[in-house]
C-alpha cells in the first residue's frame, strides 16, 4: 500500500528541484545553499511531521524576502529579483506543513520559477526541464484530486500504476499541443521577455578604439561572439568584418565619419552566403564576412567603408544573411579623399618618422612603397604575444625596434602609422579572424578571443586592399594559425550542434520561418498526384480537422510584401519561358540577366536592387515599371 500524501511530498521535492535547476547559477550566494538544503530538509520534515518554521515566522520570512528583492527591481533588471522572490516563497512552503492548497502553491510556483528562468537564460536545457516539470506537475495535480477526497488515503500498487498511466497521458497531449501552437501562432520580432528583462549583453573582445601600449598584458575572452552558418573557408578568407577606425586622436585610433566617395564595387571570387547568429552585445555592429556585398534580414544602415550598423540594439538573439566575396578587393568608381586617409598620429617617434621618409623617398610608385613596407615587417622578426608588451607614449617605437613583441593592435597600428607617413592611404578594420568549424552543424563558432585588427590600404587604381601585418609575425603559424585548426573535439561538436539547432529552431524562430514552413507544406499539398475518397468517418474527420488547421494557419500569416510578390512572379515567368528553374537558391538577379542575355532581366535587376540595396521599399513608379518588365519576359 502507498500513501498518496507520501507521493505528493516526493513530487513536491522533485518539482522544486526541477524548477531551480536552470537558475542555480544565477541565485545569490546566501540563497543558493538554503534553496538546495530546503528540498531534502522539507522532505525530512514531512516524514517526521515536525517543521522548524511556525506559521507566523514563515509568514514574516516570506514577506521579508519578497520586500528585500522587490527593492532590487529596476527597469533594466526585472526577472532576476522576481525569480529570487519566488524562490524564497518556495523555500518557505517546503519547510511548512502542507495541505491540499499548499501542494498546489508549490506546483504553481515551480511553473512560474521555470518561466522566469527563460527571461534570464533560454538554453537548450530549458526544454528538458520544461518537459520533466510538466509531467511532474500534472501527475501531482492528478494525485492531488485523489488526496483532497481523503487525506489518509492509501492505494495498492496496481491501482497506483493505473492512476499514473492516466496522469501521464495528459502531459503528453499538452506537450504536443504546445509544440503545435509554437509553430502556428504568429511570432513577433520583439518577444515579451525582451521587454520584461533585456537579454544579457556580453562584454566583447572587439574594441571600438585602439590604443597600443595601454596594457602590459591582455587576457583572452572565450565567450561566444557569433555563429556563422555556411561553407568551410580557406584560412586566408576567415576574416569577419565589423567596424572601421580611420583617425588618430590623442594617441588612440577612433572612428570619424568618413568623407563621401564614389560607388564601391567588390571585385573578386564568387560570392558565398552565410547566415549569422550574433550573441547579445553592447554595440550595434553587424559582423559580416569580408568582403560583404549584401546584408539582409535585419534593419541596418550601411556606410561608405562597408560597415553595417543595426538600427536597434543587439540585445536579443536573431539572425541575418550575408552575401560576401572572401578575398576580394573593393574598387571605388570615383573620387576618394586620400588626404583623409593620410593623416598620421599627432605623436610619432623620430625613428618611425625617419623610416617612413626612407620608404617614401624610394619611389613614386605606390606599389613599390607597399612592397618595401611589407619587407620591413618580415625582416624585423616580430613576435605575436599577449604578455610583456611595450607600454608608454612610444609603445609603437618600442614594439618595432626594441621589444618586438605585440598582438594585432601593435602590428596594425605600426603599419598604418608607417603607411600614412609614407604616403599610402590606409585605415584600420576591426573584427574577428578564424573560428572553429563544426562540420556536424555546418557553421563557424567564433569566440571573443578571435577579435582581430588589420589594415586596408588604397592602391593607385582606387582599390581598397586588405593587409594583415600580424601574419608576418615569426610565430604566426603557432598563434594566429591555431585559430584555423578546428579545435572542437567530437563531443564539443555534438554539444554545440545541439545548442545551435536549439537557437535556430526555438530562440530565433520568427514569422519568416513560419511562412517558409507553411509555404512548403502548401506546396506539398498541391503536388499530390491523386486524391483518394475517404473510406470511413475517421478519414472524413481527419480531412475536416486538417482543413480547420489550414484555415487557422492562413489567417495567422501576414500578406506577402509587394517586393516578395514581384520576385515570385519573376521566378514563375522565367520558368515558364525557359522551361526549367532558372533562379536557383543563391543566384542573383544580375547574374541571371547576364546568363540569359535578357535586357528585361537586367533592367528588372537594376530597379529591384536599387531599392533593396538601399534598405527601402519600392516606390509606386518602380513597382509599375517592374510590372511592365514582367509582362515582356
Amino acid at each position: 500500500m502507498v500513501r498518496i500524501k507520501r507521493l505528493l511530498d516526493i513530487l513536491s521535492g522533485v518539482v522544486a528541484l526541477l524548477c531551480m535547476g536552470p537558475i542555480l547559477a544565477y541565485l545569490d550566494r546566501p540563497l543558493l545553499p538554503v534553496a538546495l538544503l530546503a528540498i531534502p530538509l522539507g522532505f525530512w520534515c514531512d516524514r517526521r511531521e515536525h517543521y522548524p518554521l511556525p506559521t507566523w515566522l514563515a509568514t514574516l520570512v516570506a514577506l521579508a524576502g519578497m520586500a528585500f528583492y522587490a527593492v532590487q527591481i529596476t527597469r533594466a533588471e526585472v526577472a532576476i529579483p522576481v525569480v529570487h522572490a519566488m524562490v524564497v516563497l518556495m523555500i518557505v512552503r517546503l519547510l511548512t506543513p502542507k495541505e491540499g492548497r499548499d501542494y498546489l502553491q508549490i506546483f504553481v510556483l515551480a511553473l512560474f520559477i521555470l518561466a522566469g528562468s527563460s527571461l534570464i537564460h533560454l538554453g537548450i536545457g530549458f526544454a528538458l526541464y520544461l518537459v520533466l516539470l510538466v509531467f511532474g506537475v500534472i501527475l501531482g495535480l492528478v494525485l492531488l484530486t485523489v488526496y483532497v477526497t481523503d487525506k489518509n488515503m492509501t492505494m495498492t500498487r496496481p491501482d497506483l500504476k493505473k492512476l499514473v498511466k492516466i496522469g501521464l497521458i495528459l502531459p503528453a497531449v499538452s506537450l504536443l499541443l504546445m509544440m503545435a501552437f509554437f509553430v502556428v501562432l504568429p511570432r513577433t520580432s520583439h518577444p515579451l521577455w525582451n521587454f520584461l528583462n533585456p537579454a544579457a549583453k556580453g562584454k566583447v573582445g572587439l574594441a571600438e578604439t585602439v590604443q597600443p601600449g595601454s596594457f602590459a598584458q591582455i587576457s583572452t575572452v572565450k565567450a561566444l561572439a557569433f555563429r556563422a552558418e555556411g561553407p568551410e573557408l580557406a584560412p586566408r578568407d576567415r576574416y569577419w568584418r565589423a567596424l572601421v577606425l580611420n583617425q588618430s586622436e590623442q594617441g588612440r585610433w577612433v572612428r570619424k565619419k568618413p568623407p563621401v566617395e564614389g560607388n564601391g564595387q567588390v571585385e573578386g571570387p564568387a560570392t558565398v552566403i552565410f547566415m549569422i547568429y550574433p550573441e547579445p552585445r553592447t554595440d550595434r555592429y553587424l559582423m559580416t564576412l569580408d568582403r560583404p556585398i549584401l546584408v539582409s534580414g535585419v534593419r541596418k544602415e550601411q556606410t561608405v567603408d562597408q560597415m553595417f550598423v543595426a538600427r536597434s540594439a543587439i540585445n536579443r538573439r536573431f539572425r541575418f544573411e550575408v552575401r560576401a566575396s572572401p578575398g576580394a578587393s573593393l574598387r571605388v568608381a570615383g573620387k576618394v579623399d586620400r588626404e583623409f586617409y593620410l593623416k598620421p598620429p599627432e605623436h610619432v617617434s623620430p625613428r618611425i618618422r625617419q623610416l617612413a621618409t626612407e620608404i617614401r623617398n624610394q619611389s613614386e610608385d605606390l606599389s613599390v612603397r607597399i612592397n618595401t613596407l611589407a619587407d620591413f615587417f618580415r625582416n624585423q622578426e616580430l613576435s605575436y604575444a599577449l604578455d610583456d608588451l611595450p607600454s608608454g607614449p612610444d609603445a609603437i617605437d618600442s614594439f618595432l625596434f626594441e621589444k618586438k613583441r605585440g598582438y594585432c593592435e601593435f602590428f596594425a597600428s605600426a603599419y598604418i602609422t608607417l603607411a600614412r607617413l609614407a604616403g599610402i592611404p590606409s585605415r584600420l578594420v576591426g573584427g574577428y579572424y578564424g573560428g572553429d568549424y563544426n562540420p556536424l552543424g555546418g557553421y563557424y563558432l567564433v569566440t571573443e578571443e578571435a577579435a582581430h585588427l588589420w589594415v586596408e590600404i588604397l592602391t593607385a587604381d582606387n582599390r581598397w586592399q586588405r593587409i594583415d601585418p600580424s601574419q608576418w609575425a615569426i610565430n604566426a603559424e603557432t598563434t594566429l594559425g591555431m585559430r584555423d585548426q578546428g579545435q572542437l573535439n567530437a563531443l564539443r561538436q555534438l554539444a554545440d550542434s545541439l545548442n545551435y539547432h536549439w537557437v535556430q529552431a526555438v530562440v530565433v524562430f520568427d514569422l519568416q520561418q513560419q511562412i517558409s514552413i507553411f509555404r512548403e507544406a502548401g506546396t506539398r499539398l498541391r503536388n499530390l498526384r491523386s486524391v483518394r475518397a475517404p473510406e470511413d468517418w475517421r478519414e472524413i474527420t481527419g480531412a475536416v480537422l486538417g482543413g480547420a488547421i489550414l484555415v487557422v494557419v492562413v489567417f495567422s500569416l501576414r500578406r506577402k510584401s509587394k517586393e516578395a510578390r514581384l520576385l515570385e512572379e519573376f521566378r514563375r515567368r522565367l520558368k515558364k519561358r525557359y522551361g526549367y528553374e532558372v533562379m536557383l537558391p543563391g543566384s542573383g538577379l544580375v547574374e541571371i540577366g547576364e546568363q540569359l542575355d535578357n535586357e528585361e532581366c537586367r533592367q528588372f535587376a537594376r530597379i529591384y536592387y536599387g531599392a533593396i540595396f538601399r534598405d527601402r521599399v519600392l516606390t509606386m513608379q518602380e513597382f509599375t515599371e517592374l510590372k511592365g518588365l514582367l509582362k515582356k519576359i
